[in-house]
């Protein structure tokens, strides 16, 4: 039945439920009960016209709405509505589409009003319908016959009736594993006239183990149509019996009786354990059938003679849920003993061959080219009915049980392959389970055995499959089916059986996925120690001597990494060894290939885990594999990616503080490419415990890798080269203050800015002693970056090379100022007579030194000596307002390593600068400012350590200065003044103090790490 059609008949039989409920309670004519007919009428011609001509065909079983045999739902309308026609002998109704509205009326009308009695009310209704046929009532005949498959039998037969009449519509019923299984009952109940399937028995066996299909003791077996038929029936003796094996539904206990021969005999399998000798037993009965239905009965009969004890008396039993409870729920339930009964085997139930499962599967092939192609392969109800009766009985059986676990698994989900290839799967695997677990079949054998059942499927797949062409075509890898039968297969095995497989040499035969499945549970559990020692267990299984363990443990140890890093990291160790070790002596090229894929996915494991210890685990490996195959390893080591996760590795321990267990071992491996990225990384910390943690680093590396710095510093270009400076003067200061003034000379101007930067994370002590070595060598315009990191390291080595800058002329303007700066944050008493001399000199009626330097002499003589400084400043003639914008002093043990020179100032209004260097001038907008330099918003963007010449707007005059470029953001360019004439800087004092508030002093401590400040540019509205 097509969705469409479902939810029209589902609409229907809830309305219909809802009419005859209104018209036992308001009778026909109300007006409620007329509305609702109305409504319902208009569903049921919908139903029918979306059934495409087959009709609605509404049957009841238990507590179940059937549609078309398949169970509707558990709603409490639906039992309700079933409850109403089962208690009312009805069985199934089915609506032709020649219904008419009358017709329908009248059906309406027939039904009771209460007072009916039950057993009247089939006749009640065809008399209402007046013999007319299409609305046909059919109702249930009691006959003694297991009640859980009555109302499945009688949808059988209904349907095998339909299908008759249906014909071209038989293929639709292999697209629905109910209807199929419909088919094969209807069919086996058209087979027996009187007799039909009687249940196996109840009771207690001899003393040997017996078998029984639902329950212990012996059943009954016999043959016969109508009037009589004959078999030979077996007495149980005492003991329990039970059935054991995969293909049984329950095993029970109860007390069995003797079976006798009589007619209409009902056939039947059931046992108990055996007694001893032969006994006979009588017994009388008489069968009963129905529309090809039978079931056991009592008579008068014959005798039997059976192989079993003494003959007991008959009972009944109950059953304990077995394997497939679900599939047998809809064959059959608790059974009641009798009939004729088979010998007693001491076979715990019976055994099903291989070949008359490939036989089954044989079948199905056939089945779906009737299905694909009716025409070349004519099938009909009749054709696959004798088919049914030819096969062997066990064999019918076991169908059974497959179809009725396939549609118990999703009774309402939509199938994703075609359903006779599901039933084939299903059958095979089953089959393959009941083998494994009689100890028939080794485990190494499950998947050859799929295998030889997958060529028998090969037909039926071909013929049925389209999924799997289409994602072959667009170039998407597919299982093999065999690999698929086998993960289902141990889907199917018992948690123990898997868990003894998994720790024996043989768990590589385990599916990749079910083992994922199984250790995935065992560590929601928190069994770590039983799923590490699995780990280890899968992973020796690649040394083993078989060609094809080896194959499937390489495949399954890359499916499985994730697995091998989630624990303490020693069975991703082992892991590791044992393919490395194999690696080194494989000789088959293919399995090389395969086992250094497993290798290469459980290296990279390791190493996006941090589990050191296993990536020097893996690393050793390589060493190993290099020295036993030359040249093997070239393509796995960029595969494995330990170099390229370095910088990882780098990052997670300056993010944490330190270096982890191991990791050094690692990076000991990789001298070269640390050297490298750490040298790199060193030039963009902005943190001393970073660069402290850096310099560790290659420290622990040994003496080699401070000698390639120096190499380095020595003989690499000038933009290579500077990126050493840092480390090195921390490693060895002494090899930088030899070999880099030499170099400096031979550098451009933004290597000598890119030293200056370097430098500035040196220590201190270090640091002033670098600086006033190199001074002399560095470009002019970066000497006031010097200078400036001079006075920020708070060593008063620095003091005599700062007073020789400011008693020479030579010295720039910008540059003696800077210089004084340096001197009072260094508190150089020495030079207090100096800037004395600087702020009190006059000649005749003016002062001789600028403004802008008798300023920063003030400020500084203030912090020198600060008595004198008031004395000096009070007949300085110095504005006190112009005097609030001061250097900042540094603070000691801060972890910045830039600390702000000046405090910061935002200004009342953006200020426009625009380059006058370039060949592409562009403005910047400027919100931030001070002497030392700002931070703007411009229409381009230039490498950090570019100078630009920047030329101010205020007023009618400009402000000129020259800057070098540091950070570039997409927001923003910050800039740092490396020249100015002290008028044009006077000038900038002034608009600072018009433009800015008061400075915003910078606490370093509040400076977040990695964090970054981007300033963005207050617009104002263009003139339109």
């Amino acid at each position: 039945m097509s969705p469409e059609t479902q939810t029209a008949a589902r609409a229907f039989v809830r309305s219909l439920n809802i009419l005859l409920k209104f018209a036992r309670l308001y009778e026909f004519g109300h007006a409620k009960t007329t509305a609702q007919f109305d409504t319902t009428w208009k569903e049921l011609r919908q139903a029918l016209e979306d059934s495409g001509g087959s009709g609605v065909l509404l049957g009841a079983s238990g507590h179940q709405i059937l549609l078309d045999g398949v169970p509707m739902g558990s709603s409490a309308g639906e039992r309700s509505f079933a409850h109403l026609l089962t208690s009312n002998g009805i069985a199934s109704i089915h609506f032709s589409t020649a219904v008419a509205q009358a017709q329908f009326a009248r059906f309406v009308r027939a039904f009771p009003s209460g007072n009916a009695k039950p057993s009247a009310l089939a006749e009640q209704l065809k008399a209402a319908l007046g013999g007319d046929t299409s609305i046909k009532v059919n109702e249930i005949r009691y006959v003694a016959e297991d009640s859980s498959v009555a109302g499945i039998k009688v949808a059988a037969q209904l349907t095998a009736k339909a299908l008759g009449a249906q014909g071209e519509k038989f293929r639709e019923f292999f697209e629905d594993p109910n209807k199929m299984l419909q088919m094969i009952l209807a069919a086996e109940s058209s087979r027996g006239g009187g007799g039909g399937i009687g249940g196996p028995g109840h009771g207690p066996g001899g003393t040997g183990p017996g078998f029984g299909l639902g329950g212990g003791g012996m059943g009954g077996s016999g043959t016969g149509s109508g009037g009589g038929g004959t078999g030979s029936g077996g007495a149980g003796g005492s003991g329990p019996g039970g059935g054991g094996g995969l293909w049984e539904s329950v095993g029970g206990t109860g007390p069995g009786g003797p079976g006798g021969a009589g007619p209409g005999g009902g056939a039947g399998t059931g046992g108990g354990p055996g007694g001893a000798g032969w006994g006979t037993g009588s017994g009388d009965g008489s069968g009963a059938g129905a529309g090809g239905s039978g079931g056991p009965g009592g008579g008068p009969g014959g005798t039997a003679t059976g192989q079993g004890g003494a003959a007991g008396g008959g009972g009944a039993g109950t059953g304990v849920p077995g394997k497939w409870l679900t599939a047998s729920a809809l064959l059959r339930g608790e059974k009641a003993g009798g009939g004729h009964g088979l010998p007693g085997t001491g076979e715990g139930g019976f055994r099903v061959e291989e070949d008359d499962v490939r036989a089954m599967l044989g079948l199905f092939a056939q089945l779906g080219k009737a299905r694909k192609d009716p025409d070349s392969s004519r099938m009909d109800v009749p054709t696959f009915q004798s088919r049914l009766s030819a096969m062997p009985v066990r064999a019918q059986y076991t169908l059974q049980q497959a179809l009725a676990g396939l549609a118990a698994q999703a009774p309402d989900a939509k199938p994703d392959k075609p359903m006779l290839l599901k039933l084939a799967e299903h059958v095979a695997i089953r089959f393959a389970l009941d083998s494994y677990e009689r100890g028939e079949l080794r485990v190494n054998a499950v998947k050859q055995l799929l295998d030889r059942m997958n060529t028998e499927m090969e037909a039926l797949r071909k013929i049925l499959s389209t999924q799997e062409q289409m994602m072959a075509q667009a170039g998407l890898s597919v299982q093999s089916y065999t690999e698929l039968l086998d993960q289902e297969f141990w889907e199917q095995v018992p948690e123990e059986n898997k868990k003894e497989v998994l720790t024996s040499d043989e768990a590589w035969c385990v599916p990749p996925r079910n083992v994922r499945a199984f250790l995935e549970e065992m560590l929601r559990r928190g069994e770590l120690k039983t799923a590490n020692e699995i780990l280890m267990k899968y992973a020796s299984c690649i040394g083993l001597e078989a060609p094809e363990a080896r194959r499937t443990t390489a495949i399954g140890l890359s499916d499985l990494s994730e697995l091998y890093g989630s624990g303490d990291g020693s069975a991703l160790m082992e892991a590791i060894r044992r393919v490395g070790n194999q690696l080194a002596i494989e000789r088959e090229p293919e399995l090389q290939t395969l086992v250094g894929a497993a290798f290469v996915r459980l290296s990279q494991e390791a190493a996006s885990k941090r589990c050191y210890p296993a990536m020097q685990q893996a690393l050793a490996s390589l060493e190993s594999v290099e020295a036993q195959r030359p040249g093997s390893t070239q393509s796995l080591r960029p595969r494995i990616g330990a170099e390229e996760r370095l910088p990882e590795f780098v990052e997670e321990a300056m993010r944490s503080g330190q270096t982890a267990d191991g990791m050094m071992d690692i990076l000991g491996l990789m001298p070269k490419a640390t050297i490298h990225y750490v040298t790199n990384r060193f030039g963009h910390c902005g943190f001393r415990e970073d660069c402290e943690l850096l310099c560790t680093i290659l420290h622990n590396l040994g003496e080699d890798a401070t000698q390639r710095l120096i190499e380095t510093l020595q003989t690499a270009p000038a933009g290579e080269a500077a990126e050493t400076i840092g480390l090195l003067s921390q490693l060895s200061p002494e090899s930088v203050e030899k070999i880099l003034p030499v170099r400096l000379s031979q550098w451009p101007r933004s290597s000598h800015d890119r030293v200056i930067r370097q430098l500035s994370a040196a220590p201190p002590k270090q640091r002033a002693q670098l600086l006033v070595a190199i001074y002399d060598s560095l470009d002019t315009l970066i000497r006031t970056l010097a200078i400036d990191e001079m006075g920020m390291s708070g060593q008063a080595e620095c003091i005599p090379k700062l007073i020789g800058m400011l008693q020479d002329d030579h010295t720039t303007g910008f540059a003696r100022v800077k210089a004084i700066e340096a001197l009072g944050r260094l508190r150089a008493t020495a030079a207090s007579p100096l800037l004395q001399h600087i702020l009190e000199t006059k000649q005749v009626w003016r002062w001789v030194y600028p403004n802008e330097m008798r300023i920063a002499a003030a400020q500084a003589l203030l912090h020198v000596d600060k008595m004198v400084g008031m004395q000096a400043v009070a007949a300085s003639g110095i504005d006190r307002k112009e005097m609030t914008l001061e250097p900042t002093e540094p603070e000691a043990n801060v972890s910045v390593i830039r600390q702000r020179r000046y405090a910061r100032l935002k200004l009342s209004r953006n200020l426009l600068a625009v380059t006058t260097n370039l060949r592409e001038n562009f403005r910047l907008s400027i919100p931030e400012l001070n002497l030392g330099g700002g931070i703007g918003a411009g229409e381009r963007h230039l490498a950090p350590g570019s100078l630009l010449s920047l030329r101010f707007s205020h007023g009618v005059r400009h402000i000129k200065a020259q800057a070098m470029v540091r950070g570039a953001r997409p927001q923003a360019m910050a800039f740092e003044f490396v020249d100015m004439d002290l008028e044009e800087r006077y000038r900038l004092r002034k608009l600072l103090l018009e433009l800015g508030g008061l400075p915003m002093i910078a606490q370093v401590t509040n400076r977040s790490r990695r964090r970054g400040r981007v300033a963005v540019a207050k617009t104002s509205p263009e003139k339109t």
